[in-house]
């Protein structure tokens, strides 16, 4: 008998487990189709679906959204949707909500506090809007990775993204901060990519920007940061990009910024940097673009450059470097850009730029180079921009320019080159602006320029020229429709 009571009892407990359990998966059945009716009814709220909500269609189906296997919605994409209007607190209740995508349309004012209810979103795009308010509560996004808040109105940054630990990308461009850079950033130790330009950010960058040492983009351009660049960026050993550009900074190039040997780009321009380019540049044999363009940098281009060799884009224009231009950039392959404009450089042009068969972009001009244009230039067949205007180059234009087929601006003025303008220059094909103002140029114009159908604009000097300049003029409109300048008066066509 009580073999079979305690039978009984066994039988008994484990029916009313089932009973439970049964109850229980009923319940979280209810709760999951109560889950998705909210949600359905919180998108049908927002009105930026009010073309699909009274149809019937399954809001699983509606543009810009995806859900999970188990119809939850887990993705809103509407980018580039022209909604207008501000963002409802019922975009709160998608829970499950990962990735929020609501940039390039015309939403305004604040981002609601029910977005603090999203507490599974990964990315958060209102980039390109008109919001001018982020809540303290999105401190509960505690699995955002990525916010992009680009090109709004936001005046402030709440200390609770400090709080955001797993945020790696923080994109912020182009917003009114008129602040310092905000120091609960420093919190953010996982920050890949933190772009603040354009943002009226003032004061120093502090050393504490060193502590964001998984920083692989650091973009603080156009703003109106002073001070130096704190040597405190040695630690930042995994940055691609470091873009300052735009700003007043002052002091040296810290030569610690050597050991950024991930760096691709680097620009400094348009700050008030002063001293040598450090020669440790060299050590970054990864860097493709470096901008110095409008400092104060002086003393010599440093020999330890010629181990970029991966490096495109070289602006060292606007600046006062001085000496010669070094022969070693000869030895830069990938070369495509090369700007030394502007500067206090003397002696010829070095023979082993024709080396740069990749060039397309060349500007020596307002140095002080002297000696004649080198003929080897025109080994440089990829040549589209060739500047070499206020110096003191004489002698003659070489004939072998007019080899440089893809030559499309010739800028020669105020030097002291002579004789007549080789006939090769006019067969240019695609020369659009052809400029020779201020030489020493004589002799007859050459007769083939009534073939130039490509020429867009032309200048040339006078200087001791015996051409008939009132003739010449009234030809170059008769045919082209151009500008003539000649005789220190110019002459417009309209």
């Amino acid at each position: 008998m009580a073999f079979s009571f305690y039978t009984f009892i066994a039988i008994l407990l484990f029916l009313l487990s089932i009973i439970v359990r049964s109850s229980e998966i009923t319940r979280a059945t209810n709760n999951d189709s109560e889950s998705l009716v909210a949600e359905e009814k919180a998108l049908m709220e927002t009105g930026w679906w009010s073309n699909y909500s009274n149809k019937g269609v399954h809001h699983c189906t509606w543009p810009g959204v995806r859900c999970s296997p188990a119809g939850s919605v887990i993705e809103v994409d509407l980018s580039g949707h022209g909604l207008n209007g501000s963002i409802t607190p019922q975009i709160g209740a998608l829970s499950k909500l990962k990735c929020l995508n609501l940039s390039l349309n015309t939403l305004r004012g604040e981002l609601p506090s029910s977005l603090g209810n999203l507490t599974q979103l990964a990315v958060l795009d209102v980039s390109y809007n008109e919001i001018y308010y982020i809540p303290l509560e999105i401190e509960k996004m505690k699995n955002l990775v990525s916010l992009n808040l680009t090109r709004n109105l936001i005046v402030h940054m709440p200390s609770t993204i400090g709080l955001l630990t797993n945020l790696t990308h923080l994109i912020m461009t182009s917003n009114p901060l008129q602040s310092i850079i905000p120091p609960h950033i420093w919190n953010l130790n996982k920050l890949m990519t933190l772009h603040l330009g354009n943002c009226q950010l003032y004061g120093s960058i502090p050393p504490n920007i060193g502590k964001l040492k998984s920083l692989v983009n650091l973009h603080l351009s156009s703003n109106m940061l002073v001070g130096p660049i704190p040597s405190s960026v040695n630690n930042l050993t995994n940055l691609v990009s470091l873009v300052l550009y735009g700003n007043q900074l002052n002091g040296s190039i810290p030569q610690e910024i050597g050991r950024l040997t991930n760096l691709t780009t680097l620009y400094l321009s348009s700050n008030m940097l002063v001293g040598p380019i450090p020669s440790s540049l060299g050590n970054l044999s990864r860097l493709e673009s470096f901008s110095l363009y409008q400092n104060k940098i002086n003393g010599s281009i440093p020999q330890e450059i010629r181990h970029l060799g991966k490096l495109s884009h070289l602006d060292l224009g606007a600046n006062n470097l001085s000496g010669e231009i070094p022969s070693f950039l000869g030895l830069l392959p990938s070369l495509s850009r090369l700007y030394l404009d502007s500067n206090l450089f003397e002696g010829f042009i070095p023979l082993d730029i024709r080396k740069l068969k990749n060039l397309t972009l060349l500007l020596l001009s307002g140095n002080r180079l002297t000696g004649s244009i080198p003929s080897s230039l025109s080994y440089l067949t990829n040549l589209q921009l060739l500047s070499l205007d206020r110096n003191l180059l004489h002698g003659s234009i070489p004939y072998e320019i007019g080899n440089m087929t893809n030559l499309i601006e010739l800028q020669l003025d105020s030097n002291h080159i002579s004789n007549s303008t080789p006939s090769s220059l006019l067969h240019l094909p695609n020369s659009l602006h052809l400029s020779m103002a201020s030489n020493l140029s004589e002799g007859p114009i050459p007769h083939e320029i009534e073939s130039l159908n490509a020429l867009g604009y032309l200048v040339l000097g006078m200087g001791s020229t015996t051409w008939e300049t009132h003739i010449f003029c009234h030809n170059v409109f008769s045919f082209f429709g151009l500008l003539c300048v000649g005789c220190g008066q110019p002459f417009f066509y309209y």
